[in-house]
């Protein structure tokens, strides 16, 4: 039998790993919604997080557009269109900031979607990090002086390559 130590820590691992497996049920869309994430196409940081959802996002769940290129769309919603905030558009719901960040963590693949656990910090907190990166991303990060260009295996993903269904309460 182990030392009391190791099941202890046995214990902890495996409450650690449970509590990193969950999502909560808040931050998943309704069954069938589509989830569309509007990003500054001039940003570098922004286009590598779309790099990475699209990595991590095997299912395809998520339809992608520049902000530059979709202000009207947007606008439909009631989305800001100002660049200050990626938008994640879910069933009708727009959210932006760290909540469309996390959210888009809840649809991806393990183990990148653990990182929707930091939805746990309450929003003020979490908003006050993302607008700190946001203002300062172009100097860190750089950025490009046009939209990103999907490759043609990419287009499917993008949102001016296929039609965007409206939800029901838009029908």
């Amino acid at each position: 039998m182990g030392s009391p130590s190791r099941s202890t820590a046995a214990v902890l691992v495996v409450l650690l790993a449970a509590a990193l497996s969950y999502i909560p049920d808040s931050l998943l869309p309704p069954d069938g919604a589509d989830s569309w994430l509007f990003f500054d196409g001039h940003c570098n940081l922004c286009d590598g997080f779309i790099n990475f959802v699209v990595l991590g996002d095997s299912a395809r769940q998520i339809k992608f557009g520049a902000q530059q290129k979709h202000q009207a769309l947007m606008k439909t919603y009631g989305a800001p269109v100002d660049l200050s905030s990626v938008v994640l558009i879910q069933g009708g719901q727009v959210h932006t900031r760290s909540t469309a960040v996390m959210r888009v963590f809840a649809r991806i693949d393990a183990p990148h979607r653990y990182l929707s656990i930091f939805y746990l910090i309450p929003s003020p907190i979490r908003d006050v990090c993302y607008q700190f990166v946001a203002k300062h991303r172009y100097s860190i990060f750089g950025h490009s002086e046009k939209c990103r260009e999907p490759t043609k295996e990419f287009e499917s993903r993008f949102l001016e390559y296929v039609e965007p269904t409206k939800p029901d309460f838009m029908a």
